[in-house]
C-alpha cells in the first residue's frame, strides 16, 4: 500500500487531498502490473475506473473511419487517464494501450465520486479534468484542420514539452518512435518519415533508436504555415535530467 501512497500523493489530480483520505483512496485502488500491449478499456466499453500510470507509458488512441489508429495521446508516470468518468462519461470515447510493460494503479468510479461527495469543495479536480478533456478535443481538431507537416510540428513540440529531456544547449531528447509519432500525426508512416527527412536536412532535429531529438525547437516552430500559439520558451525549461 506504501507504493500506491507514494503515486496518489504525487498525482496533481490528488495533490488537494488531506493524509487521511489519501490513506484512504489507496487502501482501496487496486495496483496492476501489465505487459506491453495489453490493453485497459476499448472505445465503447463502461467508463467505469480511473487509472494512474506508476511505471511505462500509456497511450489513447481512436480508430479512424478508413480503419487506422489515431493516438490521442502518450502518457507518462504519474499521469492520469480514463478520468473523464468522473464528468459524467458513461461510455469510453477512446481506448488505452500500454505502450511499453507498465504498472497502473486503479480507482473505481464510485470510490472517486464518493471524495467528491465527501469534499464539494473539489472543483479544482473537475477543472483538471475538464482541462484534459480540452486537450483532446485540440488534438482531434489538429487532426482535422492542419496540414501534415504542422501537425508533426505542433506533435514533436507537445510531447517534448511533455516528455523530453534537456540535453546540450537549446536541445531536447524524446523518446519517441516514428511508428507511434506517425499514430500521433494521423499520418502513414511514410510521409511522416519524408517530412522528418526534411527537418534533418534544415537542422531542426536528428533521429535516433526509437527516438528524436529536437536541435533546434524554435526553427521548428517557424516552419508552420498558420499562425498556432505554441509558447516555445517552455521548451527551454525543461530539467536537464528526470527520474
Amino acid at each position: 500500500m506504501e507504493r500506491r501512497l507514494w503515486y496518489i500523493k504525487n498525482a496533481a489530480l490528488f495533490s488537494w487531498l488531506q493524509e487521511e483520505e489519501l490513506q484512504r483512496l489507496a487502501s482501496r485502488s487496486e495496483m496492476v502490473a501489465c505487459k506491453k500491449n495489453t490493453t485497459f478499456y476499448f472505445t465503447h466499453e463502461q467508463s467505469d475506473s480511473i487509472y494512474l500510470v506508476k511505471q511505462g507509458r500509456v497511450k489513447l488512441t481512436r480508430t479512424s473511419a478508413e480503419g487506422r489508429e489515431v493516438i490521442l495521446d502518450i502518457l507518462a508516470p504519474g499521469e492520469i487517464f480514463g478520468e473523464l468518468a468522473v464528468t459524467g462519461e458513461e461510455i469510453r470515447t477512446h481506448s488505452a494501450v500500454a505502450v511499453d510493460d507498465a504498472m497502473v494503479c486503479i480507482i473505481t468510479r464510485q470510490e472517486f465520486e464518493d471524495l467528491l461527495k465527501r469534499h464539494p469543495e473539489a472543483l479544482r479536480v473537475l477543472k483538471l479534468v475538464g482541462l484534459r478533456r480540452r486537450e483532446l478535443e485540440m488534438r482531434l481538431e489538429d487532426l482535422i484542420y492542419q496540414p501534415v507537416a504542422n501537425r508533426l510540428v505542433l506533435t514533436l513540440l507537445w510531447q517534448a514539452l511533455r516528455h523530453g529531456t534537456r540535453q546540450a544547449g537549446s536541445s531536447i531528447s524524446l523518446p519517441l518512435s516514428q511508428k507511434d509519432l506517425a499514430h500521433l500525426v494521423g499520418a502513414s508512416r511514410e510521409v511522416v518519415a519524408d517530412q522528418i527527412g526534411e527537418f534533418k536536412k534544415d537542422g531542426l532535429l536528428e533521429t535516433g533508436y526509437r527516438s528524436l531529438r529536437l536541435t533546434n525547437p524554435k526553427g521548428l516552430m517557424h516552419t508552420l504555415t498558420t499562425e498556432i500559439e505554441f509558447d516555445v520558451s517552455k521548451l527551454l525549461n525543461i530539467e536537464a535530467s528526470k527520474p
